[in-house]
């Protein structure tokens, strides 16, 4: 027996809300790495942190369509990333880079105007 279209329907929206966290929890798992287990790309550490906050916003963005809105999700993910940049502090071998935080910002904030584009245009109907 095949599986009916609605069922793929809600299934896309649980994966993506399982991948947001996989997303949340792998942030802060490397974020508080001690400095001699990262080992770094060679984009370099602001890159590095633009991309994955730009991933993560994406990704929450396309699971939690209806709530909350946009802006109170991009506005929680830049207040985790503070958070987190703060608990560098704690790390061994680490330090808190208030340019790590603004191009972390900056991934979060690009990734909401993308996502805010597609939502006005309808190109993300698809998900639902």
């Amino acid at each position: 027996m095949r599986p009916c279209r609605c069922d793929r329907a809600v299934q896309r929206p649980v994966l993506l809300r399982i991948a947001s966290v996989g997303c949340l929890i792998a942030l802060a798992s490397l974020a508080w790495l001690p400095a001699e287990a990262l080992t770094r790309t060679r984009l370099g550490g602001h890159a590095e942190h633009f991309i994955a906050y730009l991933g993560t916003a994406m990704v929450m963005g396309l699971a939690f369509q209806r709530s909350p809105r946009l802006a109170v999700q991009c506005a929680l993910l830049i207040i985790y990333a503070a958070i987190l940049e703060t608990g560098q502090l704690f790390s061994p071998g680490r330090h808190a880079s208030f340019l790590d935080l603004a191009f972390s910002s900056g991934g979060v904030i690009v990734a909401g105007l993308i996502l805010w584009m597609a939502r006005s245009r309808r190109m993300l109907s698809w998900l639902q």
